[in-house]
């Protein structure tokens, strides 16, 4: 079997466009994979092109070869390049396992588990929504099953939180753990926006609300940083989703900062080299909770990986696009049950390779579209991160 053939497709999704990339072969046999990379599509797009001249009378089978020869030859390494590899490394997997008459878990190791647990989002704070709102979605959630629940609820601001503005936050934790009560899971995301004093401050006043985590406290570039508020926080940390490689995750992982890693299958470059940092997390008793606010390719390459993952813990799945966002989802997929959630699961699928094809007639309804370059502003107009 040889690749013949390959196409990308860049898909308005609202706030962000989807990239879906298709591999073709010889035998008929295609696969699909997901290079999503908000902000930075053309980037990705271009390398693409680049990797289709090498792809092209490949065999599709030999996945780590073709992922190594890419990635090596390629001096000036980051997360663009990586984005586009993942997207290949995925329709790879996915040719290999019907090629094989089996899902892609399977290939992994087989699965650990036949359900997984996904968490959803309520709109941040930065959105608009009052705290009045923001119960009313979390109920909303719970009401169609959903067991676990993310937002940030940090106002437009970046490093410390006045009094009034630290109060409002802590104000939305309780108002939305009074609401759902205690069985619902709630996830605290930060963007990265504190200093080290305020993020272990504000882990001190929501530690009675037992949220399951806090997301990325300070920015993922400082370890010493992270380091401090690991030190002094109550509540368990997560961080991932701006870290790229298994080097970098595994100083993380080594000097136990956080109590979960969310590396993102697009950002690290595919299923094994996720695979590959999962390994560390359990060699160091750490869970994995994969970042993946993509689309639905993303999703379906996410479920088939933590499958098969002994130290898995929760996974993200995007339903906001459902309540306000991308609401055309499920149209990008000739049949998109495999990706739908029930009760706050996924269920694993059972046909060959991620079970899930692309209906172009759909994404042709839905073309690419120019946004603006945007950034957050705190009151005075200084730039946020």
């Amino acid at each position: 079997m040889k690749i013949t053939g390959m196409q990308f497709f860049v898909v308005d999704a609202d706030w962000r466009d989807w990239i879906f990339v298709k591999i073709i072969t010889d035998e008929g046999v295609t696969g699909v994979g997901e290079a999503t990379l908000p902000g930075q599509e053309s980037a990705v797009v271009a390398i693409l092109h680049d990797i289709k001249s090498y792809l092209l009378g490949k065999d599709p089978f030999q996945i780590e070869n073709h992922w190594r020869n890419l990635y090596y030859s390629c001096f000036f390494q980051g997360v663009v390049f990586l984005a586009a590899l993942g997207g290949v490394e995925m329709a790879l997997w996915d040719i290999l396992g019907k090629t094989l008459n089996v899902p892609v878990y399977t290939l992994l190791g087989g699965p650990c588990r036949y359900r997984v647990r996904c968490y959803t989002h309520i709109s941040e704070e930065t959105s608009g929504h009052s705290i009045e709102q923001r119960v009313e979605e979390a109920q909303a959630a719970v009401a169609e099953g959903w067991t676990a629940l993310k937002w940030d609820p940090l106002p437009a601001n970046f490093l410390t939180l006045n009094s009034a503005q630290m109060s409002h936050v802590v104000r939305q934790v309780q108002a939305v753990r009074e609401a759902v009560g205690d069985d619902i899971e709630l996830l605290i995301e930060c963007h990265g926006r504190l200093d080290a004093t305020t993020a272990i401050q504000l882990a001190r006043e929501i530690a009675p609300l037992r949220p399951l985590f806090i997301e990325e406290p300070t920015h993922p570039e400082n370890l010493d940083v992270l380091a401090k508020v690991a030190a002094h926080s109550p509540v368990p940390l997560a961080v991932g989703e701006r870290v790229f490689t298994a080097s970098a995750f595994w100083e993380i992982l080594d000097r136990h900062l956080v109590s979960y890693i969310q590396p993102d299958v697009i950002f690290v470059g595919g299923l094994l080299p996720c695979k590959k940092i999962a390994a560390l997390a359990e060699a160091r008793s750490i869970g994995v909770a994969p970042h993946n606010p993509h689309g639905p390719v993303c999703t379906a390459a996410t479920l088939h990986l933590v499958a098969n993952l002994p130290h898995f813990s929760i996974q993200e799945m995007p339903a906001d696009d459902y309540l306000w966002s991308a609401s055309w989802r499920d149209e990008v997929l000739i049949d998109p049950e495999p990706v739908r959630v029930r009760q706050g699961y996924l269920e694993l699928p059972t046909a060959p390779g991620f079970g899930i094809e692309l209906n172009e007639t759909a994404i042709a309804r839905y073309p690419p579209r120019v946004r603006p370059w945007g950034v957050s502003f705190r009151a005075d107009s200084a730039i946020i991160d």
